[in-house]
């Protein structure tokens, strides 16, 4: 289907090797099914202070490969790795990456991030070239990578090899959008004339994002629901003009699962397994969850479990607010995350009030996903904004049950249960208020104590099926789109 079809698939972070958020997840997991398809597809991303990075097979294929970063050209040394169905080069500069963190400390973000990300994009371009790489199209991911577009529009607009060679851009969110000083142009080495509103300022910044959206031949999203709440000005967070201006190629593809690492029948992570036949051993997962995070519960107290990103756009301030309300509730916590100091210190502080009941490790850590996943009751994603969201979608093939907030991807694939239909696959709420999360708690934890309807939701989250075989497709066909684009054509 994708005989032939060469593509590079270009982001700051991977899993297992980097981790921030679900582009990780989605990075190395499409591929693998675009590869299924036909697509001969490489990854590319940053080699950072990693020991998943360190410990993985590699050869250097490039040393001293010359980057023009400003008036300079800074060396970079590049590495592959053949994972399987796809083979995944690491761009290496010790000091711009070798660093424990992909963008920044819980302090906040790095303050060379512009000239590291610069830097990554043109060391992309120029191994390509150096390596007379022939490929058909770059996928490019978030605002680390939404340059390369603008760099093949101008700096190597003259290159015979990249004549042809088509865009996509994957806006998996645009509240990051990689807005730094003017004076960030310079490190390009294109002209002053390129900053100006119509181009690449926005608010008096050189914005990355904004950049991918104006020069990528095709763009999309996640979730069609996050597409088309960015279409808004409510939540376009300043792009909703620009995006409707080129929604004739704007499209959105739903992120998928991966079943042969997502799937508690085989899962090498937990401490046994189960399916929907049998439900029994899930027990097993949840004992071993409470002793993993030292807390003392009852194996008949209703788990929680969050795996996230620690910010606010996570919905954790309305958490926090309900907190107390919650532990009075006789429930468990697990927390499993990174992110901003201020929802560290305040998760950290509510383990120390509550020490028999929630538990909080500040870290990402894959082993503990997995047994989070398996082990809870109940998985808790009360976002503020949430483009597509795989938490939910990687509970309910585990059987635990999504309280979620109705925004997009969310609300796209969490069906609020209905007691007298017995048909739904998690409880949701709408309001963004810490009321709302409240109630739809309770609501949840009044059917944990029904264990036949407990049950009744559990099988109708194992029924869902989101595998990545449809969104692979909807993806090549993007792809054609792209490069039909390129050829002259239009999108469509």
């Amino acid at each position: 289907m994708g005989q032939n079809l060469k593509v590079l698939f270009v982001s700051a972070e991977v899993s297992p090797f980097a981790k921030s958020g679900e582009l990780a997840d989605v990075a190395s997991s499409l591929p693998k099914y675009l590869s299924s398809l036909g697509v001969d597809v490489s990854l590319i991303m940053p080699k950072y202070r990693s020991p998943e990075i360190d410990s993985v097979a590699k050869e250097r294929v490039m040393r001293d490969l010359l980057v023009p970063l400003g008036q300079e050209k800074i060396k970079a040394s590049l590495y592959k790795s053949e994972l399987g169905k796809y083979d995944i080069y690491f761009v290496d500069n010790p000091k711009y990456f070798w660093r424990e963190n992909i963008y920044g400390t819980e302090k906040g973000d790095y303050l060379d991030n512009d000239e590291r990300f610069i830097f990554f994009s043109r060391a992309v371009l120029e191994f390509l070239l150096k390596g007379k790489m022939d490929i058909d199209l770059i996928h490019c991911n978030n605002w680390p990578t939404a340059l390369i577009p603008l760099f093949l529009r101008t700096k190597y607009s003259h290159r015979a090899q990249f004549k042809n060679v088509a865009t996509v851009l994957t806006l998996h969110n645009i509240a990051y959008q990689g807005e730094f000083p003017p004076d960030t142009l310079s490190l390009t080495g294109l002209s002053w004339n390129y900053f100006k509103p119509e181009q690449l300022s926005f608010q008096d910044k050189f914005n990355f994002l904004k950049c991918g959206v104006i020069f990528s031949d095709v763009l999309n999203t996640v979730s069609s629901t996050y597409k088309r709440e960015i279409l808004t000005k409510k939540h376009g967070f300043g792009l909703e003009g620009l995006l409707m201006k080129r929604r004739d190629a704007f499209f959105s593809i739903r992120n998928g699962v991966d079943y042969e690492i997502w799937n508690p029948e085989t899962d090498p992570y937990i401490i046994a397994n189960y399916s929907s036949d049998n439900f029994e051993p899930k027990k097993k997962c949840k004992l071993d969850l409470i002793e993993e995070f030292g807390l003392s519960l009852s194996p008949r107290t209703p788990l929680l479990g969050i795996i996230s990103y620690l910010t606010r756009y996570k919905g954790f301030d309305l958490l926090l607010e309900i907190i107390d309300d919650l532990m009075q509730m006789d429930v468990g916590l697990v927390v499993l995350g990174k992110g901003d100091e201020k929802y560290e210190n305040e998760f950290l502080e509510i383990m120390r009030r509550n020490p028999r009941n929630v538990g909080v490790k500040l870290e990402m850590n894959p082993v503990l996903a997995h047994k989070i996943a398996a082990g809870a009751d109940i998985f808790l994603i009360p976002s503020l904004r949430e483009p597509c969201g795989l938490g939910q979608l990687y509970s309910f093939k585990y059987g635990t049950v999504p309280v979620v907030r109705a925004t997009g991807g969310l609300g796209e694939n969490v069906k609020p249960f209905n007691s007298k239909s017995l048909r739904g696959n998690g409880f949701v709420f709408k309001d963004y208020s810490s009321q709302a999360l409240l109630e739809s708690l309770k609501h949840a934890l009044n059917s944990y104590r029904r264990p036949k309807l407990w049950r009744r939701i559990m099988e109708e989250c194992l029924s869902e099926n989101f595998s990545w075989e449809m969104s692979a497709r909807k993806y090549l066909k993007l792809y054609q789109n792209a490069l039909e684009v390129k050829r002259g054509g239009k999108s469509g």
